[in-house]
């Protein structure tokens, strides 16, 4: 259900982007559901609910002053949520690189199977290295094509072409996870990655313990 939502998120606004100037209040309105959804979510979290019932009001008293501003600009805030994503993932592998930090892939792979040997421990370095050019390619290629090429050529990379491809990353690197390291094929499933993920999420920060 959720994906199928999702989905249909990006192909609705592919269509509003191919046409911007027919379809601008829409492209408004699409293009700043996901922020107001987050802020939403993070007063939610916060226990801030009456800050919550006022961020879409704010928003839309917001839109309402300036609706001629959102109206010739709304592409821009979808470029800004894309590449800024991009490059905000690209920051989240690429920080834990740092000298007195943990790489990512190696959080990861700790909290799936415990302790790892120093085979496991150099692949999760690159695994993450690679991870963060990924992200860095994605934020590069959207921001190239939002500058020089049509508007709906990005529309088509950034709504349709980057959640594929970050799916193809996730099976080319588990496919070479399993040639680099052959003595841990019976332990590695592919969920139990995107597991481990949310667990990072909840309470994760990248450190080493000292």
């Amino acid at each position: 259900m959720l994906a199928g939502s999702f989905a249909g998120y990006l192909l609705l606004s592919h269509w509003v982007l191919e046409a911007p100037a027919q379809h601008a209040l829409l492209g408004v309105l699409l293009a700043l559901a996901p922020p107001i959804a987050a802020l939403v979510l993070l007063c939610l979290a916060a226990g801030r609910r009456r800050l919550a019932l006022a961020v879409p009001v704010l928003g839309a008293a917001l839109v309402a002053s300036r609706l001629d501003w959102f109206t010739g600009h709304f592409h821009w805030l979808y470029f800004l949520q894309d590449a800024g994503t991009q490059f905000a993932l690209a920051l989240m592998f690429g920080r834990t690189l740092l000298p007195g930090q943990t790489p990512l892939c190696h959080q990861i792979a700790a909290l799936i199977h415990g302790e790892l040997d120093d085979a496991v421990t150099r692949y999760t370095r690159r695994a993450t290295q690679a991870w963060t050019l990924f992200f860095l390619a994605m934020a590069t290629i959207s921001t190239l094509l939002f500058f020089v090429a049509p508007l709906s050529v990005w529309s088509f990379f950034s709504n349709l072409l980057v959640f594929p491809l970050v799916g193809l990353m996730f099976v080319v690197e588990f496919a070479l996870r399993l040639r680099a390291l052959p003595h841990w094929r019976d332990q590695l499933r592919f969920t139990d990655t995107f597991r481990a993920y949310r667990a990072l999420g909840r309470d994760g920060s990248g450190r080493r313990d000292s």
